[in-house]
């Protein structure tokens, strides 16, 4: 009877396969934990470590603070709609406003 000689290479071959798929994910960069969110950029091979909870850049409002600024926006609002008086930038002043801005820029743009 024949000796079969594809047998063992049939598990050979998935049997290589796994060694090196282990060695390439050994080989991978690892997430360093002290990486926040914020810290980490797009294609630096880290990613952000989502447990770590984001600090605020700066102080947050307080809810007292919220309401006291909706207060004083509302009043102002309301005492402007009480003496009809339309607001300062009409449509007519922001054409004026840009066709300047544009000749101001091709004039910087140009170099005169």
């Amino acid at each position: 009877m024949p000796v079969n000689r594809i047998a063992p290479l049939s598990i050979t071959l998935p049997a290589l396969a796994a060694i090196g798929l282990a060695l390439t994910a050994c080989a991978a960069p690892q997430a360093d934990p002290g990486v926040s969110a914020s810290t980490a950029s797009v294609g630096s091979g880290t990613y952000p470590n989502l447990n770590v909870p984001l600090q605020p850049a700066a102080a947050q409002i307080t809810p007292e603070e919220r309401v006291a600024t909706a207060d004083e926006l509302r009043a102002r609002r309301d005492s402007q709609a009480a003496t009809g008086s339309a607001p300062a930038s009409s449509a007519a002043q922001l054409r004026q406003i840009g066709s300047s801005h544009a000749q101001g820029a091709l004039a910087r743009i140009e170099g005169e």
